[in-house]
């Protein structure tokens, strides 16, 4: 938990708590499948030099050091486990997984769905619950607090079960990088139900679950709008009571595309904005950059994936 219950409100305390975890139970150790790709390396790299990571390369020796000198960086003192191709640095960096030798991992050189086919391998994998899903943190001038959102990146079109699950993960997650107890809003385009809506239907079913403890550790209330989920005098304007509104931890999305298209509109067309994106619901972390982000988006990553690997492993 954190040292408030209320959570990281900035990248820059998010930082401190992986630097002070980093101090006092050593650095967390990255491995990197199919680490031949020079930005995977670069994010690396700048968390391995502000203390956060110790990196372990996985893959092809030559071509990892090809990617690291088109990064301008020495991976030379890194450990390396060879690996033929990428497949196998899937297979390899899961193992190592699995035998306690790296406490997360990133994505390099190699396709999401190779990734996750050897994480989901039933008797190899590292799957630790029912689902695996994304969450993304959020940080923005305006709102001046880091906002979770899930899922945008892993399940296409969650059923009721799967939106409970999502939401378990995401808690979890968020209980390790400091929230105590966070607020969930299941957002839509309205906060009343419609039975023309499943979506609605399915947010008022959320909650009522949480009222029920069969999600537990959170407060979950909706249906919401986005802005009544975040704004306090959107909410008000609305009449709309709950503990909730408003003051919302976490946002989750009726399916990836809504959540995927709102991650990537704030981040693109907001000043400013600062994130990070992880993959939750296996036994460790895996941080997947897309080729989009830059670099302060894949350090932000690396720094909530080994937040969580530490509070994990404790």
């Amino acid at each position: 938990m954190g040292d408030n219950g209320i959570g990281p409100r900035s990248f820059d305390e998010l930082k401190h708590k992986a630097l002070t975890y980093g101090h006092e139970k050593g650095k967390a150790r990255l491995g990197v499948a199919a680490a031949w790709d020079a930005n995977a390396l670069e994010a690396a790299y700048d968390a391995w030099q502000i203390g956060l990571v110790k990196p372990v390369l996985i893959g092809v020796p030559d071509l990892i050091q090809g990617a690291a000198k088109d990064a301008g960086v020495d991976v030379s003192g890194w450990e390396t486990v060879e690996a033929a191709d990428d497949i196998e640095s899937t297979r390899i960096a899961v193992e190592l997984v699995r035998e306690g030798k790296v406490d997360f991992l990133m994505k390099g050189k190699v396709q999401t769905a190779d990734l996750m086919k050897a994480a989901l391998d039933k008797e190899t994998g590292i799957r630790a619950g029912k689902l695996m899903s994304h969450i993304a943190l959020v940080w923005t001038p305006s709102f001046g607090r880091i906002l979770a959102m899930s899922d945008g990146g892993i399940v296409l079109a969650p059923d009721l079960e799967k939106k409970a699950a999502i939401i378990r993960n995401a808690v979890d997650a968020m209980h390790k990088l400091g929230w105590e107890n966070p607020k969930v809003a299941v957002v839509g385009a309205l906060e009343q139900v419609n039975p023309a809506m499943p979506h609605s239907i399915d947010a008022a079913a959320l909650a009522k679950m949480n009222d029920r403890g069969q999600i537990t550790g959170c407060v979950v209330d909706g249906p919401f709008g986005f802005d009544n989920a975040v704004s306090e005098l959107a909410a008000e304007r609305k009449g709309i009571v709950s503990p909730v509104a408003g003051k919302a931890d976490l946002v989750t999305f009726a399916d990836i595309d809504v959540g995927n298209v709102f991650y990537k509109a704030l981040y693109f067309m907001t000043e400013g904005v600062q994130n990070a994106g992880v993959l939750i619901g296996a036994r460790v972390p895996i941080v997947m950059p897309s080729r989009a982000d830059g670099p302060d988006t894949k350090r932000n990553s690396i720094i909530a994936g080994a937040v969580i690997a530490h509070a994990s492993r404790a």
